[in-house]
Formats: structure tokens, C-alpha cells, sequence
């Protein structure tokens, strides 16, 4: 005898005391397969209860609390749905529990404190970062202003130019390499000069 899922959980149950009932009186020859059905059923069985247990909580955790708020003619209004925004209501334990306590209550206000001061010293320190950032910026966009107005004014003279190459040795600045220069100075003081 096979064991066989169904729907109806009454009906599994059937199935499953009948395969343990059918694997016990199973003549010598069948009962090869005897511990496999057992383990089958047993797994089967707490798969059930744990289904069913966690079904149970999560039922109850969203049923335990009824929201409570007065409407516009006075009446007072129970509902698991809160009201409207705007409209201020009290949390109340449904019937077959603890009311929510006062200390709860402070508890969640002063962790909505805590969370909120958090949030504020974050916000500032992030805010402080932004203007170090800027002002850093700002002074280096003032230094590389001053060092092109520099390099303009030295190009733009009559005095030889010597730079170095890329293996260190200093060479002196043609005409032509000059006029180059002189228009990546003047390049770098539009940019950096007026922001």
C-alpha cells in the first residue's frame, strides 16, 4: 500500500494510519519497504505541525491588535485597519490578551528618539563632510588659478623657458612648443580663474 498526498489534511492523515497500519501487517515478502514508509509519514506529520504552528502565529501576531479612533459624530471605532491619516487612534490588544502597556509605549518613543538623533548627528556629519569637500575644492581651484596666471605670465615674457623632459633633463622651450604652452595656460586660467 502506497502512501498518498491529498488536499484534505483529515484524509492524509487517513492515508498515513492506514499505510502504518497496512506496513505492519505486511506479510515477510512486502516488507522491505517498511522503514521507508515510517520515515515518510513521520517526516510528513512534522512537516504538518510545522506548517500549521507557523500558520497559528502568524495569524495570531496580525489578529492581536485592534486599532480604536472616534469619527466625526463621536462614536468610538474598533477596526484591524488603522484610520484614515490624520485621524489619531490608540492600539489595543484584541480580547484574550495583555493590553499594550504605557512602558511599551514609552520604549517605542524613546527608540523613535534615539533613532531620530541618530539620523540628525548622521545628517550633520554627512552635511560637515559636503562643505570640508567644497571648501577643499575651492582652495585647490584658488592654488591651480594662481599657478596658470603664473605660467601665462612666464610665457608671455621674454625670458627663456626651460622645462623638464620626460627623462629628467631640462630643455629649453622653442618657439613653436612656447606658443603651445602659452595657449594650455591660458586654457588652464579660464577654467580655474572663472568658475
Amino acid at each position: 500500500h502506497k502512501f498518498i498526498f491529498q488536499q484534505n489534511p483529515v484524509g492524509l492523515l487517513e492515508n498515513a494510519r492506514k499505510a502504518l497500519i497496512t506496513s505492519v501487517w505486511r506479510p515477510p515478502s512486502q516488507n522491505f519497504n517498511v522503514m521507508g514508509d515510517f520515515v515518510m509519514l513521520k517526516r510528513t506529520l512534522l512537516c504538518m505541525a510545522l506548517v500549521g504552528s507557523c500558520g497559528l502565529m502568524v495569524n495570531t501576531q496580525a489578529q492581536q491588535f485592534i486599532y480604536k479612533w472616534t469619527d466625526d459624530q463621536g462614536q468610538p471605532q474598533y477596526s484591524e485597519l488603522p484610520p484614515p491619516s490624520g485621524i489619531p487612534y490608540e492600539t489595543v490588544r484584541k480580547p484574550g490578551g495583555a493590553a499594550l502597556g504605557a512602558e511599551a509605549g514609552r520604549d517605542l518613543t524613546k527608540e523613535q528618539e534615539e533613532l531620530a538623533q541618530k539620523l540628525a548627528e548622521e545628517e550633520a556629519k554627512t552635511q560637515e563632510q559636503q562643505e570640508q569637500a567644497k571648501k577643499e575644492a575651492e582652495d585647490q581651484r584658488t592654488k591651480n588659478c594662481e599657478i596658470a596666471k603664473k605660467n601665462v605670465e612666464v610665457l608671455q615674457g621674454d625670458r627663456p623657458v626651460v622645462r623638464a623632459d620626460a627623462k629628467g633633463n631640462k630643455v629649453t622651450l622653442n618657439a613653436e612648443d612656447r606658443a603651445t604652452e602659452l595657449q594650455k595656460a591660458q586654457k588652464d586660467q579660464d577654467y580655474f580663474c572663472n568658475p
